[in-house]
Formats: structure tokens, sequence, C-alpha cells
């Protein structure tokens, strides 16, 4: 029992003056008795004592009713809760009691009270829609008054019940996310919001509201995603869009921080922080392409194409550059794909790789060299053949087309002589010198064929110039003993043959370097195969051939050190630059290191 309730009592407890009480009429004597005789069925009923009937009720009832109505009009509200209580206590049902009671307590900011009787009211007349508005509105002014008072907990309760008595209406849960914000409980308040948008998709301050949570909880990609559809319904929020800029800046400034941990070699903290940046603002295509430049480093060469595939695709008409880019980054790739692949032995995976790329891209010619190596490997020597040609008619210079070319003739030449077409293997092996003249195994190779085929003068001519290359080529006395029995290194060096010899390495070494190396298919022979070359008409020409051939040792040596070298790298990339401004240093792929060289038979 309430303060209120009490004070009515002890009120009560004094008759009123002003209303008269009801006057009885007693019952007289004995009349009883008379009528009912000697029963004793109501034999005590003459003692009963008269009792008020409750036709006085009423009329305190109507006494405090007009009574508390005054006061409230003398704005007199703790008199008004007073009389409202006494008329409760004499009649708890009458359900207009409590929300005038009600009235009088919200005008006392007793919020409490006042939906403590509107509750009353509403549990007696639930039909009444009026006491629940009633109720609502005052839970919403008395959770205002507790979050004001940073009670934000309490305020939360009373958002919370208001929002399950009206759940139509939004405005209570908007407070009950305001009272989470306050709390710092950003899971629960993301939450309630994702429940909110379930049901209303067209604010577009709820989605910009989810976004900040989004940005808060590390969560760009998301966050974009909802700022994007709060423009979309409301393409000139001013909250949306400075999110959005804020978002953008942050992306440029992490993309920065990338550039810097890629040129220091920290590949995988560049990553991160590109990723982190891709989230911030995904409709970027320059972060894309950015992305799959270090994905290509990293050898994640999946992710990498995904990504050059997607800068493609996003990319609008005014970037051109940016394309031409990404086009070329997706040719490295597709090449360095395929580099991984020959180390690993698929060789039928790398071909199939740089026929994309060679889709594309038709004049570059380390692509073709690279495929003439996987054929290579795979015993497709005609594909490899053709690869090589290519590569050569795009750069009739390249020293490592001419030196697989060289290799691959070598190997078609074995396998002529298998087949015992010594003709066949003569002409692969005249090809191989023609494009690498200072390999000395290619003549001694020859010099069996033709020695085969009957042709001394040319197999003797082959020796001579392999004793001038290499005089201690393995496998070459055997073979100088059949054409210069007798005859020591000297005294064949001496000879017509050797002179003709030397001439004609000196001729062929001198077109590989002014021309470059020769363009023709298989089975093309050098016409001068086999003829006396006419000694020279003066002896000043004389000289200055021998003096240039003394300066020219030299460098023969280092030109064969460098195909050497060239040989130990079986697939070469390409030495391409790529990338856009930062990325660039990063673009460029470093030479293979791998393995053997294409062996021939012995």
């Amino acid at each position: 029992m309430t303060d209120s309730d009490k004070d009515a009592l002890k009120v009560d407890q004094a008759p009123s003056q002003d209303i008269p009480k009801p006057w009885v009429i007693p019952a007289p004597k004995g009349v009883l008795r008379r009528i009912f005789g000697t029963s004793q069925v109501f034999q005590s009923i003459c003692e009963v004592k008269p009792q008020v009937t409750r036709s006085t009720v009423p009329l305190k009832v109507r006494e405090y009713y007009s009574r508390g109505q005054q006061c409230l009009e003398q704005a007199d509200w703790e008199t008004a809760v007073l009389f409202f209580s006494r008329a409760l206590h004499l009649e708890p049902q009458l359900v207009d009691f409590y929300a005038l009671r009600a009235e009088a307590y919200l005008q006392l900011c007793d919020f409490s009270s006042a939906a403590q009787n509107l509750r009353r009211a509403y549990s007696l007349q639930q039909d009444n829609s009026k006491h629940l508005e009633r109720l609502t509105f005052v839970l919403y002014l008395q959770g205002q008054c507790l979050f004001e008072q940073c009670a934000f907990l309490g305020a939360l309760g009373v958002f919370s019940h208001a929002a399950e008595l009206q759940p139509e209406k939004p405005h209570f849960r908007y407070r009950c996310m305001a009272c989470l914000l306050a709390l710092q409980r950003h899971q629960d308040c993301l939450s309630l919001v994702t429940e909110e948008l379930k049901q209303d998709t067209t604010n577009a301050d709820i989605y910009i509201l989810r976004a900040r949570l989004y940005n808060l909880l590390q969560k760009p990609h998301l966050c974009y995603r909802d700022l994007h559809h709060a423009l979309l319904l409301t393409p000139r929020h001013s909250q949306a869009r400075m999110l959005l800029q804020k978002m953008v800046a942050q992306a440029q400034q992490e993309r920065q921080d990338a550039g810097i941990l890629a040129v220091q070699g920290r590949l995988q903290h560049a990553l991160q922080r590109i990723n982190s940046a891709i989230d911030n603002s995904p409709l970027d295509p320059s972060l894309f392409l950015f992305r799959g430049i270090l994905y290509r480093r990293l050898q994640e060469f999946d992710g990498a194409v995904e990504d050059f595939l997607r800068t493609l695709d996003m990319a609008t008409e005014d970037q051109e550059d940016m394309v031409q880019q990404a086009q070329r980054q997706l040719l490295l790739t597709y090449n360095d794909f395929a580099v991984h692949c020959y180390r690993q032995g698929a060789y039928q995976e790398g071909v199939l790789l740089l026929n994309k790329a060679l889709r594309d891209e038709q004049q570059e010619k380390g692509l073709y060299i690279n495929r003439g190596d996987c054929f290579f490997q795979l015993g497709n020597l005609a594909f490899a053949e053709a690869d090589y040609q290519q590569a050569l008619a795009l750069s009739p210079q390249d020293e490592g087309a001419n030196t697989r070319m060289g290799l691959l003739q070598e190997k078609m030449g074995f396998c002529e002589q298998r087949r015992r077409q010594f003709q066949k293997a003569e002409e692969h092996f005249s090809t191989a010198i023609q494009h690498n003249p200072q390999k000395a195994q290619y003549y001694l190779y020859r010099a069996k064929s033709r020695q085969l085929l009957q042709n001394i003068f040319g197999a003797r001519q082959d020796v001579a110039t392999v004793l001038l290359l290499n005089p201690k080529q393995p496998k070459l006395s055997l073979l100088m003993t059949n054409l210069f029995p007798g005859m020591s290194v000297e005294e064949v060096l001496s000879t017509q043959v050797a002179h003709l010899a030397r001439l004609q390495l000196e001729q062929m070494v001198e077109g590989s370097l002014q021309a470059g190396g020769p363009q023709g298919i298989v089975g093309q022979n050098q016409k001068a195969q086999g003829e006396r070359l006419r000694p020279p008409r003066r002896r000043k020409r004389r000289r200055r051939r021998k003096k240039r051939r003394r300066n020219q040792s030299s460098s023969l040596e280092r030109r064969s050190l460098c195909l050497t070298a060239t040989l130990t790298r079986p697939l070469q990339p390409l030495a391409l630059t790529s990338g856009p401004q930062a990325p660039q240093r990063m673009g460029r792929q470093p030479p293979a290191r791998n393995t053997r060289a294409p062996q021939p038979p012995p």
C-alpha cells in the first residue's frame, strides 16, 4: 500500500461534515417473532445492528473526484494525488481515477508513479489505446530523463519496455541504440540496427549508423556497402558523403604505406595494408592493380590474375594508362606462372599459360622463347622450332633464342643420326652452327656426319674448326686420327684446310655480330659450305684481318662464357618493366635460377 493510500485511510476515518448520512428506519421489537413464530432460524436476526448501505461510497467518490478536479485546475498536484488516492481506496476499479492520478504524478515529474498508474489503467481496460499511448509517452520521458542524467542502463530498460509495448514505433528502438552506444556495447547495438534494417530498408540514417559501427569495428568493406546503400536512397546525404571521403582518404594513406613497405621488401605487410585500402575504397581499380602486382611477386598467381582482370573490368575509358598497365601485368603474371610451372616440371600447364599470354601479345619474343622451352621439354621439337624462329624473327640478335635454336638443332641432328639419316643430321648441325658458330661440339658432330657421307673435305674443315675453338674437345682425337693420320695439332692448323676454316669462322662471327643470327627455317644451309674461300688480294688486308682476329679472341671467350651462363636458365622470364609509380620496382622479375640446360644425348 502506498503512502497516498495510507493518507486516504487516515482521512476516511473522520466523518464527513458536508454530506449527511442517510437515515435508516429501525425495525420495531417483537415484530419478527410474531411473523416467524418460535423458529430458531432467525433467532439472532433482531440482534443485528443496522449498517450503512453502499449508497455512501459513491457519494464519497464523487466528492473526491470533484475535489481532485479542482486541484488539477488550480495546479495543486499533490492534493489532487491525495483525493484521487482516497477515491481509488474506496473504488479500486475506477480506471479514470488511475489516469487522473497519473497526470498529477506526471506534473510532479514522478514518472515512475505515473507509469505505474497508467499500467494499472491499461490492465483494467486494454481495449483503450489512449492509456497505452500515454504510458509509452511517460516511459519515453522517464527514459530521456535518465539518459540526460547519464543513467544509460536504466534508460535502456525503460526504452526497451516502451518498444515492447509499441513495437510499431521505431523511435523507442532508436533511443535503445543511443543507450547501447553510450554504454559502448557496439556489438549489441549493431545487432539491434541490423534487426531494424530488416524491417525498414528505406531509412538512409540507419544505414549510416550501421556504417559508422562497421567503421568502428574495423570492417571497412561492410561500412562502404552501407554507405553505398545510403547514397542510393539519398544521393546528397551530407553525412554519408563525409564518411565516404574519410574512407577514401584513409585508403590513399594505406596505399602509400603499402608502397613504402613493398620497396623495403616487406611484401606481406604491404599486402595487409593494401587489403585494408581496398576495404575502404573497393571501387578504386588502381588498388586492385597494386595488389595484383604484390600477389605476382609473392607467386600467388591466381590472386594476381583475378585482380588484374577485375582492374580491366572496373577501369573506365578515361583510364587508358591503367588499362595498359593491367594488360602488361597480366601478361607478366601468365609468364611468371609458366616459369613456376616449368620449374615444377609442369610443362603442359606452362604451355597453356603462355598461350593465354600470346593471345593478347604477339610481339614479345620472350613469350615465344619460354613456350619453345616448354615444347622442348615435352619433346615437341617442331613446335619448339617454330617458337624459336618466331622469337628470332622479332629479334634476330637475341642470344638466348640463337642458343636455344642451336641446342634444338643439335638434338634434332642426333635424332636423325639414330635413324641413320646422316644427310638430314648434317643439315641440322649446320643450322645449329649458323645460330651459334662458336660452339665447337656442333662442328664435331657435323664432322662425323660428313665422314659417314664421304664428304672428307668438309669433315676435315670441321675438325680444324674444332681445333681452333677448343683443342681439348672430347672425342676429337679419334676423329682427328682418321681424317689427319700421323699429323699433330700444329701440323693440322698449318694446313690450307685449317686456313680456310679460320677464314670461314671469322666471317661467320662477323656476320653474327653485325647482322645477328640467321632467320631461316630448318633445312636452310649455308651455300658456301665446302667451298674454298679466295685469299685476299692484298697483304695489307690480310694483316688487318689477323690483327682483328687477335683482338676478337678475348671477345669470343667472353661471349662463350655469356652463352654458357644463359644456358643455365632454361626458361627466361621477361625483363619487362611493370607497375604504376611505387610498384614499378617490385614489378621487375629477377632472372630465373634453375637448373640444367637441355643436354644432348651422348
